[in-house]
């Protein structure tokens, strides 16, 4: 049992470290597609800026998995989402 919750511990942990190193790629991707993409209108673009501000700052904060989820957010404003 404790071998269990050792596996599942660390699993937890890794799975943190993962979503800490994918949010500046997502980051990164949504200011490429703001760049690149003057067609989408100046509301969809501000919304899209502030929830990338908004998953930024959860990822300087530490909460990753908050992160992403606003991350994803902008990504589908932007019709980038995979």
């Amino acid at each position: 049992m404790k071998k269990l919750l050792a596996a599942l511990a660390l699993t937890a942990f890794m799975s943190g470290a993962a979503f800490a190193n994918s949010c500046p790629t997502h980051v990164a991707k949504i200011d490429a597609a703001l760049a690149a993409n003057p067609a989408v209108s100046a509301e969809v673009q501000a919304q899209a800026k502030a929830l990338r501000d908004e998953g930024q700052a959860l990822h300087d904060a530490g909460k990753h998995a908050e992160s992403m989820a606003k991350l994803a957010e902008a990504e589908k404003l932007l019709g980038i989402a995979q």
